[in-house]
């Protein structure tokens, strides 16, 4: 049986709520992935990212968007989902003709040891073949594709082309632990009000669940 919508929901955030006090982030991340059903281990970074916001925007409803500042003073808005950014491009740097750097998956990035042994394992991990020349930190640069770095913006005030750094991965885990938060509050509110067990309050519409609670509150 295909799970329903508000099964999958639940899946994921109670994967979240499981990961969210004895995790990393990036063991959080890999938690949402896998209960979205998906792979993290053969999962490159790049994909992953665009999957993020693709389950940010179908969990919450809405995207993610920032708020950047340009020097001339002006305040922006930028809209972050997964039809507004470039779609990943699977690549390979090719360092000779046996060999390169293939794009980090989630399970490259699991144990590795602190600071340059961590770089250097991280490089061991992505070499395919028998490059001509040993792989360097920034070979990574020419393959990387996640949503993680600098964004590039036009300032409508001013029109100058501002750079904002940004990290999707952690801007989505934000919007999601906010989300779960949310969740634990009304359970709790409606719990109490009405003595509804949690079964029944999580299979509540996201909408009227908030306007349940809103009301047992004191809320219009």
């Amino acid at each position: 049986m295909t799970p329903s919508p508000l099964d999958a929901e639940l899946a994921v955030l109670s994967a979240l709520a499981a990961a969210r006090e004895r995790t990393t982030e990036l063991g959080q991340v890999i938690a949402l992935l896998t209960a979205a059903g998906h792979d993290p281990a053969e999962l490159p970074v790049a994909t992953g990212d665009r999957l993020l916001l693709a389950l940010h925007r179908e969990l919450t409803g809405r995207d993610i968007e920032p708020v950047l500042a340009c020097g001339c003073g002006e305040f922006s808005t930028v809209r972050l989902g997964p039809d507004t950014v470039p779609p990943a491009r699977p690549r390979t740097a090719v360092l000779g003709r046996a060999g390169g750097l293939r794009q980090p998956t989630y399970g490259d990035l699991l144990d590795l040891p602190p600071d340059a042994a961590g770089r250097a394992e991280l490089l061991r991990r992505c070499t395919v073949g028998i490059p001509e020349r040993a792989p360097a930190p920034h070979d990574f640069e020419l393959i990387d594709d996640s949503l993680a770095g600098p964004l590039t913006f036009d300032c409508p005030a001013c029109g100058r082309e501002v750079e904002h750094p940004v990290d999707v991965q952690t801007l989505v885990l934000r919007g999601l632990l906010a989300l779960l938060d949310e969740l634990d509050h009304d359970v709790h509110v409606l719990a109490s009000a009405y003595g509804w067990d949690l079964a029944t309050i999580e299979a509540l519409p996201r909408t009227r669940r908030r306007r349940l609670a809103a009301i047992a509150v004191g809320g219009d």
